[in-house]
């Protein structure tokens, strides 16, 4: 069986573009996880973010959309990684489907939305690169990028 390796900043990014920051599940928009982080030290204990998990009802809304990325057939399936096989996941999403397939109840991913296109939706990533200071990984890429 292969062994789920962590996806590179820069796949995440990719897939996150591609995808138009959008659930490829349930169709709600993501968040941009590090953009969160940034929030809570440029204004700490607004419940923006929570590295312990201990939440009130915010912060529970914002965890429930941060953007990950899913293996839309998992690896343990025997499904490939690659970037065919990526989509964006909101955190709920990825939780509630984890491991299934679509013979144990895991959705299709919807196409991709063309009308968040249009929204021009980054997940707050526009707003993590004019608030951080830092010329960190998720920097240089979020600069590199569309």
């Amino acid at each position: 069986m292969p062994r789920r390796k962590n996806i590179s900043k820069e796949i995440q990014l990719l897939v996150w573009r591609r995808d138009h920051w959008t659930c490829r599940y349930c169709n709600e928009p993501v968040f941009f996880n590090p953009a969160f982080k940034l929030f809570d030290k440029i204004s700490p204990n607004h419940g923006y973010y929570h590295p312990h998990g201990k939440s009130d009802a915010r912060h529970q809304f914002i965890e429930k959309r941060m953007a990950t990325v899913d293996h839309i057939i998992p690896l343990s399936r025997g499904g490939s990684d690659t970037i065919d096989n990526y989509v964006t996941a909101c955190w709920e999403c990825n939780l509630k489907y984890r491991e299934k397939t679509f013979d144990e109840g895991k959705p299709k991913p919807l196409p991709i939305n063309k009308k968040a296109a249009k929204l021009n939706w980054d997940g707050f990533s526009s707003l993590y690169l004019k608030l951080n200071k830092n010329k960190d990984e998720w920097t240089k890429l979020l600069q590199s990028g569309p």
